[in-house]
């Protein structure tokens, strides 16, 4: 599979693809976090090329800063993509930050799913956005208000339905209750985005059916730790 663009449900979606240097047909398809992009501050291509030891790796860009309902329409689509160009391959899913609470919901809809990679992920969405916002910006946001700024990132619209949106999602609920494939749960216990109760908690809801890997200090980003993730990622997926 090469690299692709197809017409998703709110337009274009350009497709990086790191070829799979295994005989094994497998896709894996990364889901970035909030704000965040298919490169990942450049660690993203690291990664899937790691992971590629075991199938081929799909990266896109989530359009704009949108609803969880939408980010979950265009991760569908994108693993839709992939099948029809891959036909009959093994999916895996890997989700950051918020485009891991996308990943949940999707596999939760995609019982083919084969395995599920969970990084920096949260499972309440409410809770999250509350820390990372601060108090205020969040209550004007949940009492109907639009917030628009700039800072280092872009510019950046928030709609009151970006909270709202939530709550149609019991993540808690969805992994308690989980039957799907194997998930694996990277978190660093110094991330002060998705703090890592959070982790502790999807690995409590999920038992035996994940396995968690915690880094020591670090943070949201992985910035210490990003190839050392990858490689328990690669030797996840090769067994």
């Amino acid at each position: 599979m090469d690299n692709f663009t197809f017409q998703g449900p709110l337009g274009p979606i350009e497709c990086l693809v790191e070829p799979n240097r295994s005989e094994r047909n497998a896709v894996l398809v990364m889901a970035h976090g909030f704000r965040g992009s298919r490169e990942s501050g450049g660690r993203a291509a690291g990664i899937a090329y790691q992971c590629a030891a075991h199938c081929s790796v799909v990266r896109f860009n989530f359009t704009g800063t949108r609803i969880l309902s939408l980010q979950v329409a265009e991760l569908r689509a994108v693993i839709a993509a992939a099948r029809e160009r891959q036909p009959g391959c093994a999916v895996y899913l890997l989700g950051r930050s918020l485009g891991g609470a996308a990943s949940i919901v999707t596999a939760s809809l995609e019982p083919e799913l084969k395995r599920l990679i969970l990084w920096a992920t949260p499972n309440n969405l409410r809770e999250t956005f509350r820390h990372v916002m601060t108090d205020e910006y969040y209550e004007r946001l949940d009492a109907g208000e639009t917030l628009e700024f700039d800072d280092e990132r872009g510019h950046c619209v928030l709609t009151p339905d970006f909270l709202t949106d939530f709550d149609q999602y019991d993540l808690s609920g969805i992994l308690g209750s989980w039957q799907g494939c194997p998930v694996l749960l990277l978190h660093c216990k110094g991330d002060d985005t998705v703090l890592v109760k959070q982790a502790l908690r999807n690995k409590e809801l999920l038992g035996d059916k994940a396995k968690l890997c915690l880094w020591d200090g670090g943070d949201h980003s992985f910035t210490e730790y990003s190839e050392q993730a990858g490689a328990v990622i690669a030797n996840w997926l090769a067994e």
